[in-house]
């Protein structure tokens, strides 16, 4: 028999809040993916410049999201590696 909707049972999955991060050396916290703007401050360098770089091929990107104004997607380990930042990858729970 199915509970009535909106009651909790005791059955529920409880729905997990955890997320993967990417925590890179000196403590710094980033998701998997990050936006230009999110690496920014890691690298010293402007928003822009690190667009710059993604638009010029320097900086691997996932593929864009549809829509107009979608920003470069970074691969966040990837971007480390290639930088030679060492880093982990954790669980934010």
């Amino acid at each position: 028999m199915l509970p009535e909707p909106g009651l909790v049972t005791a059955l529920q999955v409880p729905i997990v809040t955890a997320s993967l991060l990417v925590r890179a050396i000196g403590g710094i916290e980033l998701p998997l993916v990050c936006s230009p703007s999110q690496v920014a401050p890691m690298l010293g360098r402007s928003d822009h410049s690190i667009r710059d770089d993604c638009v010029a091929g320097l900086i691997p990107t996932l593929p864009r999201a549809g829509g107009s104004g979608a920003h470069h997607r970074i691969a966040t380990a990837r971007l480390l590696d290639q930088i030679g930042i060492p880093y982990e990858i954790v669980s934010s729970e």
